[in-house]
């Protein structure tokens, strides 16, 4: 059925309703009125005769042809109420039908007599108005339905154009196009919330689209050259079998093959983390001492910033908390000082910073190829020459977005600064915190 097909059945069945419950408001008004200004006019007409009679005027000159009765009363017949009202209905013989009498009887005391002064008159019966008020209404309903059923289709054609023209337009659409939607501005309210709906979510959909395509083309490429290596060492190790090579030889091919197998194990793994942090399965958030864990973290890389000769200056508050998942936390900070290490330069330098506001990590290094913004891109590297998967800045960001932490990478004057600003609702403890946390185990994915 359709959505106006609805509506006018709806306001049908509202109106027959409303005009059911009329039908009885009427009829009992109309009755009411009716009876009241009757019996108003006998009470007049009677005290009338009862003034007359005072006036020394015979009732019997009074009564000639009126519909009217005197009577005198006696003593045990004087009635408590001064007017008295009778309805009655019966089958008149001579006209053949029914007739509805309404009787009005007074009590007067005239000159020391009591008299009873009985008048009445006819009235329209109940049943007849309410056939008339019946019949006004059925005929009022059939024009009101005759022309609600031509008019609907009309006027609905005029007032659901804005939405029928958002139909036609969202059954155009295809994200291959690459167009945006673009839907009008109606003039009523719910039609303009539904097109600004629309737009956004077709706008989400576009770029998640383009987002999805470039993920899928970058992610074949940094697969397709760990396999390369793989199916060419694998073709010398087998002629280096057949051909009797020394063990050097197949050796080396060997370590080249596990590079090849690590960095696709490392490319697996960075994509299921990513998954999970965009499904929002690690909720479990708990008070952990950052502070603990960032020194416990820097301990961890002593010995590979000896070998690459790296100097660390480091600047810690003591009792910084924060709420966040524990295996998040290692991973956050694994991934932020291994890139500060992986991207530094020999002999060069890292500083550490870390209040209750934010966590800054800055070191040396060569200027990116590309605008620091897109470097948390998945599949995006500074240097192309890099053996990175290019993967762990997204995941440092997707962590910090499922924590309402604000992230912010800048390169000037020779060097990488990353800080991360705390969400106010998360933040720090008061400081004299246990320092003690539990640490998971440490997985960097670069």
């Amino acid at each position: 059925m359709k959505l106006v097909n609805k509506f006018t059945l709806w306001y049908l069945c509202i109106t027959l309703a409303a005009m059911l419950a009329g039908i009885g408001i009427a009829y009992y008004k109309v009755k009411s009125e009716i009876d009241e200004a009757e019996i108003s006019r006998l009470k007049v007409y009677n005290d009338l005769m009862a003034q007359t009679m005072r006036n020394g005027v015979s009732p019997d000159t009074y009564l000639r042809g009126r519909p009217a009765e005197i009577k005198v009363l006696k003593q045990n017949e004087i009635p408590v109420n001064k007017h008295e009202v009778y309805e009655h209905t019966f089958y008149n013989t001579m006209l053949k039908h029914r007739e509805c009498r309404l009787t009005v009887t007074s009590y007067y005391n005239i000159n020391g007599t009591y008299y009873s002064i009985c008048s009445y008159n006819y009235i329209t019966k109940a049943n007849e108005i309410l056939t008339g008020l019946a019949s006004s209404f059925i005929w009022i309903f059939s024009i009101l339905f005759l022309l609600t059923a031509l008019s609907a289709r009309f006027v609905s054609r005029i007032i659901l154009a804005p939405f029928n023209r958002t139909l036609k337009r969202i059954q155009r659409f295809n994200l291959k196009q690459k167009q945006r939607l673009s839907l009008p501005v109606p003039n009523a309210k719910e039609l303009k919330a539904l097109n600004s709906f629309l737009n956004n979510m077709t706008d989400k959909a576009l770029d998640d689209y383009r987002a999805l395509k470039e993920f899928t083309e970058n992610a074949s490429h940094e697969l397709q050259t760990p396999l390369a290596i793989l199916r060419s060492k694998l073709e010398l190790l087998t002629e280096s079998y057949l051909h009797g090579k020394d063990v050097d030889t197949v050796m080396s091919l060997i370590s080249d093959m596990q590079n090849a197998i690590e960095k696709l194990s490392r490319i697996n793994s960075s994509l299921t983390l990513l998954a999970k942090l965009e499904n929002n399965e690690y909720d479990d958030k708990r008070t952990i001492s950052f502070s603990g864990l960032l020194t416990e973290t820097l301990n961890s890389f002593s010995e590979l910033l000896d070998m690459k000769s790296i100097s660390l200056s480091r600047n810690i508050y003591k009792g910084i908390a924060l709420q966040l998942h524990p295996a998040l936390a290692d991973i956050l900070l694994g991934n932020l000082l291994s890139n500060a290490i992986r991207h530094n330069t020999t002999n060069g330098n890292i500083e550490v910073h870390l209040t209750r506001e934010k966590l800054v990590i800055s070191n040396t290094g060569l200027p990116p190829e590309v605008p620091t913004s897109e470097l948390f891109g998945r599949f995006k590297k500074g240097n192309k020459r890099s053996d990175s998967i290019g993967i762990g800045l997204a995941i440092v960001k997707q962590i910090c977005d499922l924590n309402h932490f604000t992230i912010q990478y800048d390169y000037a004057n020779g060097w990488h600064t990353i800080q991360i600003i705390f969400d106010e609702s998360i933040g720090a403890l008061k400081s004299g915190v246990n320092e003690d946390v539990l640490t998971p185990r440490r997985e960097l994915l670069h």
